[in-house]
C-alpha cells in the first residue's frame, strides 16, 4: 500500500484535495437552501470517519486532521481565485474532476490496486452522500429531488474520470 512519502508533494496535493474538492462542486451544483446546504455540509463526516478507521493507510492520511486543513486552505486560494459564485462553481467542479482523474492516474503508478479502489470509492461515496442529503428545488421541505440535474451531470462525470464504471485498476 502506498503512503503520502510515496508522493512529492506537488502529487501528495492532488491526493489530499481531490476529496474536498469533490464535496464542494457537489455542494455548489446547484442550490439547496440554507438547511440543505448545512445537510450537504455535514454528509461526508461519515465517510472521512470511516476512512481514518479503516484499513488502507493512504486514505488515513488523506483524511487526517491536519491535511483536511491544508486541503482547505488550498481551495480557498483557488476560490478566491475564481470570482463571482458562478466563477467559482465552474472552477470548482473543473478542479475536482481534473484532480480525481489525476489522483487515480498516479495511483495507478505508484499505489496497489487496493489504493486505487479504495479511493475511487472513497470519491465516489463523498459525491452520492453529498448529493443524497438534501432536496433541491425544495420549499420548506416540500417538492423538489433529491439529485438534481445539475448534480447527477457532475457525479457521472467524476465516475467517468475515477473510471468508477470500469473493472481494470
Amino acid at each position: 500500500m502506498a503512503t503520502k512519502t510515496d508522493f512529492s508533494s506537488a502529487e501528495w496535493e492532488v491526493l489530499r484535495d481531490a476529496p474536498n474538492l469533490v464535496i464542494l462542486a457537489v455542494i455548489l451544483a446547484d442550490a439547496s437552501g440554507i438547511f440543505g446546504t448545512i445537510a450537504e455540509g455535514m454528509a461526508p463526516a461519515g465517510p472521512i470517519h470511516e476512512a481514518l478507521k479503516g484499513s488502507n493507510q493512504l486514505l488515513r492520511e488523506v483524511c487526517e486532521k491536519e491535511e483536511m486543513k491544508s486541503s482547505t486552505a488550498s481551495i480557498k486560494r483557488l476560490a478566491r481565485a475564481s470570482g463571482d459564485f458562478s466563477g467559482i462553481q465552474a472552477a470548482l467542479r473543473k478542479e475536482a474532476i481534473d484532480k480525481s482523474r489525476s489522483a487515480l492516474d498516479l495511483l495507478r503508478q505508484k499505489g496497489s490496486t487496493e489504493d486505487i479502489a479504495a479511493y475511487r470509492k472513497f470519491l465516489i461515496t463523498l459525491g452520492d452522500k453529498v448529493a443524497n442529503a438534501a432536496k433541491e428545488g425544495a420549499f420548506l421541505g416540500f417538492g423538489g429531488e433529491r439529485i438534481s440535474e445539475h448534480e447527477r451531470t457532475l457525479l457521472a462525470e467524476l465516475s467517468e474520470a475515477v473510471g468508477a464504471g470500469s473493472l481494470q485498476a
